[in-house]
């Protein structure tokens, strides 16, 4: 998992990503996000790819809602084309509870045909990282289904202040401003 961003809970980008999927909400966090996505991408897409020991990525799939939203995924409406890879279908079982915050075998399931992921290296895109479960629910279901490379790329690691071991984490990230030139797989040396 690649995060681009802590998420501080009450600040700008943790408003901008639990908003963005509102309608008709803000065209300028939309816009927003999208530019960060595709410099993150642009900059840091060998970094992904190295992450994943792979020289391409076969295919792009956004972890599914889990509250039964109708049709693509705010995230994949919002990246379109841009990615220049096949949007892979996954669904969100139902009978799991949308609140619940527990890593699920059965939590998604591929909706691609039998085979069609065999060797695949695929790229997984979240909004937003809470717990984990959703994004290792969604790469354990591509990895049932065949694919042999799953990376994550989340825009946000969710970060709660009022929740206290997080406060030496939040003291660095302070004093530490934010730099799209660095990522999590080689933050800021060469890579």
């Amino acid at each position: 998992m690649v995060p681009i961003s802590y998420a501080v809970k009450r600040e700008q980008h943790a408003f901008s990503l639990a908003s963005y999927k509102r309608r008709p909400g803000s065209d300028t966090v939309r816009a927003d996000l999208l530019a960060l996505i595709q410099v993150f991408i642009a900059d840091h897409g060998r970094c992904l790819l190295k992450a994943g020991r792979v020289s391409t990525f076969d295919g792009a799939v956004v972890v599914p809602s889990t509250r039964n939203r109708p049709g693509p995924h705010p995230l994949e409406l919002l990246v379109g084309t841009r990615l220049r890879l096949p949007w892979l279908r996954m669904t969100a079982n139902t009978k799991i509870a949308p609140e619940s915050r527990m890593f699920h075998a059965d939590r998604f399931s591929v909706d691609e045909p039998a085979g069609k992921l065999d060797g695949a290296a695929v790229l997984v895109l979240d909004d937003t990282w809470t717990t984990g479960s959703r994004v290792e629910s969604a790469s354990y279901a591509l990895r049932a289904a065949g694919a042999s490379i799953v990376v994550a790329v989340v825009l946000g690691r969710h970060v709660n202040p009022d929740w206290e071991p997080w406060q030496p984490l939040l003291k660095t990230v302070k004093k530490t401003p934010f730099d799209l030139d660095r990522c999590a797989v080689h933050s800021g040396r060469a890579g």
